[in-house]
């Protein structure tokens, strides 16, 4: 798996703290919603956008003038973009080894034609209630 520095690290406790995962169907629902954007930003190759839009975490963990270096090296290997669905999402409540708060990991299988691929996004929500991309990472399926 591809990480992402710092990102990477939190992608790797939060994945540890699926253990103690909670159920919150709205909030998901929300977190989930709120991916789309980001990712049509990353899929159009708007990586300014994509930074600027992310949680304050995930722009501690990734500079911004690294972070389209970054998001090519995970998407140019493979190749053209084809579809997107929805796999899972996960509600946690002060995930060890992240700032406490309130997350949703939010898993795609995605399509490519070089393969397929696991898109798992960490959303945090924000003090003024909005989901915010934390975290990204991508897993070969």
């Amino acid at each position: 798996m591809r990480r992402l520095g710092r990102t990477g690290i939190f992608a790797a406790a939060m994945a540890l703290s699926w253990a103690c995962a909670e159920s919150n169907p709205a909030a998901e629902r929300a977190a989930a919603g709120a991916t789309l954007p980001w990712l049509e930003a990353l899929d159009g190759g708007d990586y300014a956008r994509c930074w600027n839009a992310a949680a304050p975490l995930f722009r501690e963990s990734v500079a911004r003038d690294k972070w389209p270096e970054k998001a090519r090296g995970y998407r140019e290997p493979l190749g053209a973009f084809a579809s997107r669905r929805l796999n899972t999402t996960t509600y946690i409540v002060d995930p060890w080894g992240a700032p406490d708060g309130e997350y949703v990991i939010v898993v795609y299988d995605s399509r490519w034609a070089a393969g397929s691929i696991y898109e798992s996004l960490h959303m945090q929500r924000q003090p003024d209630g909005r989901w915010l991309v934390a975290g990204y990472s991508v897993q070969q399926r």
